[in-house]
């Protein structure tokens, strides 16, 4: 597969992915990453110096679940809707891919997320980059996804993957 065709499925899953969080089919989140796919919302600094310790950390679809029914049953918080936006999206196959039958690659995009209150006021909640690596057959998905954030004062709604 090329990389132009690469990209463009890479940015599709992107975009559900953005799709499910932001129009409230948090069911929808979990199906996007492979059964043993991980997700870490982590701070830069963190990231940058290889420290493990993150907001939030789901190691496979099972946690993401059950994230998700913690966030439905259990989580108080104000009304609200989010946006994401993505941008600069660059993708590259993964050279730590050692089954040459499966088609993964690493994309990088950074991103914006607006959240609008119940009283109409819109302001950025977080901004920085995903760091992911895609598996691309039999269908699209995350084997891991870092969203690497930059912005320090995290509301503490945050119960949500960014």
């Amino acid at each position: 597969m090329g990389e132009a065709s690469a990209r463009s499925r890479v940015e599709d899953l992107l975009y559900r992915y953005a799709e499910a969080l932001d129009d409230g089919a948090l069911e929808d989140w979990p199906a996007l990453f492979t059964d043993a796919g991980e997700y870490r919302l982590i701070p830069r600094e963190n990231h940058a110096h290889g420290l493990p310790v993150c907001l939030m950390q789901c190691v496979g679809r099972g946690m993401m679940e059950d994230r998700v029914v913690a966030i439905r049953e259990a989580s108080v918080f104000s009304p609200h809707v989010c946006r994401h936006l993505y941008t600069n999206v660059r993708v590259a196959p993964d050279p730590e891919d050692g089954d040459a039958g499966v088609d993964a690659w690493l994309a990088r995009a950074n991103y914006a997320v607006y959240r609008t209150m119940g009283d109409g006021e819109s302001q950025l909640l977080s901004v920085g980059r995903v760091l992911a690596r895609v598996r691309l057959e039999p269908v699209p998905c995350f084997t891991r996804m870092d969203v690497v954030y930059e912005t320090f004062r995290i509301p503490g709604l945050l119960v949500y993957p960014l």
